[in-house]
């Protein structure tokens, strides 16, 4: 059970409220490099901006390992209920990554259905679009007995439907980082 409203733009206070949403999750390990889920919510009210509408969210993944490389493959599924703002909308993901030595190269694409893109008194407010994204990314992990320091970054590209084009352009997004684990 949890709180389903999705936190203000206060991220420094603790957001109070009741238990008004619930979600189950099914995992299972077939073997050391399998790892597979399943699950569902009801989620109360998330968006603040539509509160009457309610959500019912739908996953399932796998993700296999070995040593040096890891695969996920994820879909994720959004039905509104209850008076509910927007039509089912589902997302997918498919990323990997390849660790050799203290080199990791990534990627990561991305394709959703989004409703969410335009303000409420903007005609095209309830319209679905499809938008995907495909990030490349590399770490460098210098070598250390007890924590791994890492700099790395990664690009990022979208693809967007002509409809959106002229309020979202063309874009491609980067990003530098830098990271600590501790071994």
């Amino acid at each position: 059970a949890f709180r389903g409203r999705e936190p203000d733009e206060n991220r420094y206070d603790i957001e109070t409220g009741k238990l008004d949403s619930w979600s189950t999750r099914l995992s299972w390990n077939p073997t050391r490099q399998w790892a597979l889920q399943a699950s569902y919510g009801r989620i109360k009210s998330p968006e603040e901006l539509h509160p009457e509408s309610d959500l019912d969210r739908t996953t399932a993944s796998a993700i296999y390992q070995t040593a040096r490389t890891q695969t996920t493959l994820a879909w994720g599924r959004n039905t509104p209920r209850g008076g509910g703002h927007g039509h089912a909308s589902n997302a997918y993901l498919l990323e990997s990554s390849l660790r050799w030595s203290e080199h990791t190269f990534f990627a990561r694409a991305e394709h959703a259905q989004k409703n969410e893109l335009f303000p409420s008194d903007d005609p095209r407010a309830e319209e679905t679009f499809p938008v995907g994204k495909l990030s490349l990314g590399y770490i460098y992990d210098f070598p250390s007995a007890h924590y791994k320091i890492g700099f790395g970054g990664l690009v990022s590209f979208y693809r967007l439907p002509a409809e959106l084009k002229d309020v979202y352009g063309s874009p491609t997004s980067f990003m530098l980082f830098a990271r600590i684990r501790i071994k």
